[in-house]
């Protein structure tokens, strides 16, 4: 366990998923909770739970591409709880098909969310963080963003682009005591990587009498060593020590967990 007690945690996509569960880690850690979601109902019923635990915590409608729902969220942390010692860019959202096929749409969308959203939550939130000279930030990104996949390019150029971000903020920041690092997740099962199955199997005959299921754990049995999938708590347990004291002179980072499908 880690000592996170007076600390506030702003959580970006925490209404399902991996951000749902790294939200409820962090709060186990002692971290007061801003669950900031494109779901306000989904981020509401989140921090009734975390509050029903004995912790602290804020619900937040917010569309991390857009600058104004950014700065509000920020805004209405820094006037409940006075800071924010840590910063975890969850929400993603992806497009399927092959990139010649895909409209300006297809490809625009994971960008704004994926990469613009991190952009303008690390943008505004850091400069929360440097008077205090003390902070934590973690990009949720993707073995996606190290290795290029077929029918997910969009998604892959954007995660490059968290990692990329993740760096260059490392150096900017590191003089304020502030960390920053990415954690890569490799196959977890979520809305998004159910949709995902969805396309395989619309699109593949092979695969028209698999489910959804079925095709999920076939690709992860075949990439990884470990065979077997990932899931949100992995990835949780990864980010709750990043953020902690005892992860102090790690920045700059992009972590795999994801059962040995990418190696370095």
């Amino acid at each position: 366990m880690y000592n996170l007690n007076g600390q506030v945690a702003i959580v970006t996509g925490a209404g399902s998923g991996i951000g749902r569960a790294i939200a409820l880690r962090l709060s186990l850690e002692g971290a007061t909770i801003v669950a900031a979601d494109l779901n306000g109902d989904a981020a509401e019923k989140l921090i009734e739970e975390i509050k029903g635990l004995g912790r602290r915590g804020l619900a937040v409608q917010v569309d991390v591409s857009s600058e104004k729902d950014v700065e509000r969220t920020v805004k209405e942390t820094m006037d409940n709880f006075a800071q924010i010692g840590i910063l975890v860019n969850n929400a993603g959202t992806g497009s399927m098909g092959l990139i010649i096929d895909q409209s300006e749409e297809d490809w625009e969308r994971p960008m704004r969310v994926n990469l613009r959203g991190t952009f303008l939550c690390c943008r505004t939130v850091a400069k929360e963080m440097i008077p205090r000279r003390r902070g934590r930030i973690v990009n949720i990104a993707s073995i996606a963003g190290k290795s290029g996949e077929e029918f997910i390019g969009a998604y892959c150029a954007s995660k490059f682009g968290v990692i990329g971000l993740t760096q260059a903020l490392a150096k900017e920041l590191g003089r304020y005591r502030i960390t920053v690092n990415a954690v890569c997740p490799g196959y977890v099962w979520t809305p998004m990587w159910e949709d995902l199955a969805k396309w395989f199997k619309e699109n593949f005959p092979s695969l028209a009498d698999k489910s959804l299921q079925d095709i999920f754990e076939n690709r992860v049995k075949s990439v990884t060593p470990l065979r077997r999938p990932q899931t949100p708590e992995d990835i949780a347990s990864l980010v709750a020590f990043l953020v902690s004291e005892e992860a102090g002179n790690i920045t700059g980072q992009s972590i795999n967990v994801d059962g040995g499908a990418v190696m370095h």
